[in-house]
């Protein structure tokens, strides 16, 4: 059952899970001043700046640059000036403007902040990977969730931190739009819990059954990769690949170790973990993660770890833009490092 008339019309509205959030967000703050001051005063308090009382805000507003980026919503002043920039995501990846091409955009038009919205269960891992992605800029923290780069501030706030605030604006001062903002409520409740994200053209396209293989085939190179390298001792003997619905598992005997090399969507989709379609876990031989083991897992951090078929798993991140050769000899490296760390004493 969807929470509300708005979740329920999602499937059959053409537009991504982002932009109808936007749009709704966007229609209260230009229709209503009460929540407009609110949720300002929410982004200046949440990044320690200085705007306004109100802003203009507008969306998909493309920028100048070769990039010709364009962010979900900006926020203009009384002299129409971009003051803020806000990108809506629910569990869609980065692309490849953000957040650097946004905040150069800010800097250059000296703007004062960029504010990422999202589920809760995914700030954490968000968060962790925008700072990754600043890390050549000169950075400062400014509080647990805002940090300055190269003198733009850049945060992050959850979609119920928001509503949570218009909600109470709204029952109090501006009844008229309660109504409108439990509808935005109850969409982003649904789609935190199990919305059906329609098919697009792109999704149906021979295109994309071609992608799919991509995990496959890489899970099955690993294989032979560390096969053949000499200086492992490796069996198969008894193992064979196993396909299941959400994903793909093959398992190879390495020295005194089990190892379980896995592509799975459950893992990759996890808001709580790094966003990895490529997972592995270690055993003996007796397929045992033992003490002495979990030992050694116990030192990586929990948003780095999948606990799932009673196994703690650990991320082969994939290269980017990379060559298919590239991308599996990286991850055998990554294996390596792994396996090096586990076996210290």
């Amino acid at each position: 059952m969807a929470y509300s008339l708005l979740a329920h019309l999602y499937p059959y509205i053409k537009g991504s899970q982002e932009d109808i959030a936007t749009y709704s967000l966007q229609y209260l703050l230009s229709n209503s001043p009460h929540l407009n001051t609110a949720f300002t005063k929410q982004m200046a308090n949440y990044m320690d700046i200085e705007l306004e009382e109100s802003l203009q805000y507008l969306c998909q507003v493309t920028g100048e640059s070769e990039e010709q980026e364009r962010p979900d919503m900006v926020g203009l002043d009384s002299n129409g000036k971009e003051v803020v920039l806000c990108e809506m995501k629910f569990y869609a990846t980065l692309t490849s403007n953000q957040p650097g091409t946004y905040l150069r955009r800010l800097k250059k038009e000296n703007g004062k902040g960029l504010m990422f919205v999202c589920p809760k269960a995914r700030r954490t891992n968000l968060w962790a990977k925008l700072k990754e992605l600043c890390k050549d800029m000169s950075m400062t923290t400014i509080n647990e969730h805002c940090i300055d780069a190269d003198g733009v501030r850049l945060a992050i706030i959850t979609w119920g931190e928001i509503i949570d605030l218009l909600k109470q604006v709204a029952s109090s001062v501006d009844v008229s739009f309660t109504p409108d903002v439990l509808q935005l409520e109850g969409y982003c409740n649904q789609l935190d819990s199990d919305a059906f994200i329609p098919f697009s053209s792109e999704d149906l396209s021979a295109e994309t059954a071609k992608k799919g293989e991509r995990y496959y085939q890489v899970v099955d190179e690993i294989i032979e990769l560390l096969s053949a390298d000499s200086n492992l001792e490796t069996s198969r003997k008894g193992l064979k690949a196993t396909g299941y619905r959400k994903g793909y598992t093959r398992s190879l005997y390495i020295d005194e170790f089990t190892v379980t090399i896995n592509y799975d969507r459950d893992m990759w989709k996890n808001p709580k973990t790094i966003e990895c379609p490529f997972w592995i876990a270690f055993r003996d031989h007796e397929w045992q993660q033992t003490e002495p083991i979990c030992e050694k897992l116990k030192l990586f951090p929990e948003h780095h770890k999948e606990h799932f078929w009673n196994m703690t798993f650990l991320p082969l991140v994939p290269l980017q833009n990379a060559t298919f050769s590239e991308v599996c000899e990286d991850i055998k490296e990554q294996i390596s490092k792994y396996l090096k760390l586990i076996r210290e004493k």
